[in-house]
């Protein structure tokens, strides 16, 4: 199931306004946790240098699983992102078992298993909106742009990298 890309901006922000009332950054990612007692989060070293993420599903529980070589920032935004695929895309984690998310699916528009391209693009797209509204709430980025008018200060506030404040500030129509 397809959501439109403002109703998960709007469910994000929602849950971040719930779950990070005191607005800290890094993301309070164990008040999701308190909560949801079907999610487990777990840092480890993965052998795929490639695989940033991964979320499965068995016995009820979905394991979200990061890999903790990547640097923190990339850490964050994979998390948020995998929290995504948790909120919107249980249905299809339930039927597939498992959603992995490599680099170039987190950096752009470029591995949920046997789901066509197109399913992935929209999936993808998808929790990467969300993990950028959960991450980056609008009303915070643009009150801190308003201040700062600099991308890696904003960055550095937020725990993101600069090439996804810079996304976030162009899609929220700050920057062009």
């Amino acid at each position: 199931m397809t959501n439109s890309l403002s109703f998960i901006r709007a469910l994000a922000e929602e849950y971040a306004r719930k779950y990070n009332p005191n607005k800290v950054a890094p993301f309070p990612y164990q008040n999701i946790l308190k909560e949801h007692k079907d999610l487990e989060i777990h840092h480890t070293d993965l052998d795929d240098p490639g695989l940033s993420g991964a979320s499965l599903f068995k016995d009820d529980m979905v394991t979200i699983v990061i890999n903790n070589t990547k640097p923190d920032r990339r850490q964050h935004f994979t998390l948020a992102h995998e929290l995504g695929h948790y909120f919107l895309h249980k249905d299809i984690l339930q039927d597939q078992k498992a959603i992995l998310d490599g680099d170039a699916w987190l950096d752009g528009p470029n591995v949920l298993y046997r789901l066509d391209t197109a399913q992935r693009t929209q999936v993808e797209t998808e929790a990467n909106n969300f993990a950028a509204s959960l991450l980056m709430p609008a009303d915070l980025v643009k009150h801190g742009w308003q201040i700062t008018k600099d991308v890696q200060e904003l960055a550095d506030i937020f725990q993101v990298s600069t090439v996804a404040m810079s996304v976030r500030l162009t899609k929220l129509g700050l920057v062009k």
